[in-house]
């Protein structure tokens, strides 16, 4: 690497606190490292050995990003770069895609969303340069040799560029999937066509998918396609996967439903009567199973729960209960049966016995929170309970379960499923025909098995 003379420039403030928290004395002294020596390390200049192999790190980790983004070098990331310039320097390797729906576009869009998430990839051991740093800086203070030195500063701010360059790379990878994503919406027939070319591709090699996921089978990958009804493992997969990111909803299997809330596997007729104690603690153990799941403890950091329901294995539809918002929400894509539950008195409508096992499922998961709901026979509760919430009606038979997906999709992102102009972001919005959220939900699962 050639040697490049370099002018120190003034650190940010985030830069500048951290490099005046190094020179402030510490009352725990590390143990300094006499035996460093001073070596050059071009372009960064003069450094200490014990710093060296950080920094050939730092730089590999540079030149691997480089093969993705070509216009990002050590060299740029020397001198303080900000949000707009990092961006601009990215519109060199990554300039818009074409507003128009065409293989070209789709090539184009996917081999930059590709590049972008493999450039993420290699900027995640990023999170490590930085305390790397400050823990071998502490140990040079006191030492005469050198307890500060002008290269200090230009690391720290290389380290900060790269931390910068991660956020921009994912939020041009995001601005990239929405074009793609919303252009796929806008030709559905197009978007079945990719669709059934994906799929067709895995099965037709099934050894190049099965053993790739957990509990997930070519058989039930399959269903995604054009014209199929999912099946209870893909919805689980997506429910699983979904809410363990949120963090905040408990997303239970599908045969949760079937288990604690209907008198039947089937989930035709809900529960009636007393439920008892042992229904109680079926709750409980199914709660903690999910909570230990999603964020590998059994406490309250949940406020929401996600439950789909299979109706005799025909029809997808799902329940909320929302304990931040106050609200048990049904969620039913069925155009007739909304339609016509909705007009009638509440107590008659469809879900009317199923809301009532969800109020009592409410009060027993508040206890767990440590919350006292007490809906039942309270006409005083401030909680809403909607057994037929109005949502965007599937234009099929077979859409149900692509549609429940999508409204748990919106209860994560708005806590509630918002229709047309209401949902602010047009590639959440959903359709009449759902080919290009289904060739989605293939590409996501896809990624996740490292086959895209």
């Amino acid at each position: 690497m050639p040697t490049t003379s370099i002018s120190t420039p003034m650190p940010n403030p985030h830069t500048r606190s951290t490099y005046q928290h190094l020179l402030s004395p510490s009352r725990r002294q590390a143990k300094a490292h006499n035996k460093c020596t001073l070596i050059d390390f071009p372009p960064i200049g003069i450094i200490r050995s014990c710093t060296s192999p950080l920094l050939l790190r730092i730089s590999d980790t540079i030149s691997q990003c480089s093969a993705f983004v070509p216009s990002i070098s050590l060299l740029h990331l020397l001198r303080l770069m900000n949000l707009n310039q990092t961006n601009t320097l990215l519109t060199t390797d990554f300039p818009s895609c074409v507003l128009s729906f065409d293989n070209g576009l789709y090539v184009d869009c996917e081999s930059q969303i590709k590049r972008l998430r493999q450039a993420t990839k290699v900027l995640s051991k990023i999170v490590t340069f930085g305390s790397a740093l400050t823990s071998c800086q502490r140990k040079h203070f006191g030492n005469p040799v050198a307890s500060t030195l002008p290269s200090d500063n230009l690391i720290f701010i290389v380290i900060q560029n790269l931390e910068i360059l991660s956020q921009c790379i994912k939020s041009k990878q995001q601005a990239i999937e929405v074009i793609l994503w919303n252009m796929l919406d806008k030709h559905p027939e197009r978007s079945e066509l990719m669709l059934q070319n994906l799929v067709k591709k895995f099965s037709d090699n099934p050894c190049a998918f099965n053993g790739k996921l957990p509990h997930v089978t070519l058989t039930s990958f399959q269903t995604l396609n054009a014209g199929r009804w999912l099946d209870d493992e893909m919805v689980n997969y997506f429910v699983k996967k979904w809410c363990f990111k949120s963090g905040t909803t408990l997303g239970f299997n599908t045969f949760f439903a079937c288990k604690v809330l209907f008198q039947e596997t089937e989930c035709i007729n809900a529960r009636e009567g007393f439920l008892t104690n042992v229904d109680e603690d079926t709750v409980r153990r199914w709660c903690a199973k999910a909570a230990t799941a999603m964020i590998g403890t059994s406490g309250t950091g949940w406020d929401s729960v996600f439950i789909p329901i299979n109706e005799d294995s025909t029809h997808w539809y799902s329940a909320h209960i929302d304990f931040r918002s106050k609200r048990i929400d049904i969620f039913d894509s069925l155009r007739d049966r909304c339609i016509q539950n909705r007009q009638k008195p509440l107590l008659e409508r469809k879900n009317s016995k199923l809301m009532l096992v969800l109020m009592w499922l409410a009060d027993v998961l508040g206890r767990m929170r440590g919350e006292d709901i007490m809906l039942k026979n309270n006409p005083n509760s401030d909680w809403i309970c909607d057994p037929h919430f109005k949502v965007h009606f599937q234009a099929n038979s077979h859409d149900c379960g692509v549609h429940m997906l999508w409204h748990l999709k919106h209860l994560l992102e708005f806590r509630q499923v918002r229709l047309g102009p209401e949902c602010s972001q047009a590639h959440l919005r959903f359709n009449d025909n759902m080919a290009g959220k289904r060739l989605r939900l293939v590409q996501e699962m896809l990624l996740d098995a490292g086959l895209l």
